[in-house]
C-alpha cells in the first residue's frame, strides 16, 4: 500500500475516533454551561483538579471530594477548628504566624460561610491550613472562578 493511501486512511480514522469520543462524551460536555456549578464543574476539568482529586471513588493523590462538604462542616465546626489551630500554633508557630489573618477571616465566618471562606483560602495557597500538602497554589483563578469551583464543591454533600 503507498504511503499517501495509508495517511489518508489514518486521517479518516482519527477523524472518525473524534466524531466518535464527542458522541460517547454525552451532551454534558458540549453544552455550555448554565449554573454556577455547571461552570465550575467545568473549571475543575480544566485546572486538572481531577487528575489529583476522585469523585466518588478511583485512585487519587488528594482527597476524594465525595461527601466533603460535610467532611468540612466537621472539621471547620468552631471548636474542631480552634483546636486544630491551637495545636498549630504550638507546634508550628512560624507557620500560623504566617497564616493568622487567613485563620481569623475563616473564624469570623458562620456556618456554610466558614467553608467558602475556608475554600477560597484554600485554593489560594494551600499550604494555610495543610503545609505539607503538595496541592499547588490556585492563586491565578479569578474570584468569580472560585466562586464557580465554589458553587461545584457544594454539589458534592
Amino acid at each position: 500500500m503507498r504511503s499517501s493511501t495509508m495517511v489518508t486512511m489514518f486521517g479518516i480514522a482519527a477523524v472518525v475516533a473524534a466524531i466518535g469520543v464527542l458522541f460517547l462524551s454525552g451532551p454534558n460536555e458540549s453544552e455550555e454551561p448554565k449554573t454556577p456549578a455547571d461552570f465550575g464543574r467545568r473549571l475543575f476539568r480544566v485546572q486538572g483538579c481531577s487528575s489529583c482529586h476522585a469523585i466518588g471513588g478511583g485512585i487519587s493523590r488528594g482527597p476524594d471530594l465525595a461527601a466533603v462538604i460535610p467532611r468540612l462542616r466537621a472539621r471547620l465546626a468552631d471548636s474542631e477548628y480552634r483546636k486544630h489551630l491551637s495545636i498549630l500554633k504550638k507546634s508550628r508557630e512560624d507557620i500560623y504566624a504566617l497564616f493568622t489573618t487567613e485563620y481569623d477571616n475563616v473564624l469570623k465566618a458562620q456556618g456554610d460561610a466558614r467553608i467558602r471562606v475556608w475554600f477560597a483560602q484554600h485554593l489560594n495557597n494551600p499550604r494555610f491550613d495543610h503545609y505539607l500538602g503538595q496541592m499547588p497554589s490556585f492563586a491565578h483563578l479569578t474570584p468569580q472562578q472560585v466562586g464557580y469551583l465554589t458553587a461545584f464543591i457544594f454539589t458534592l454533600q
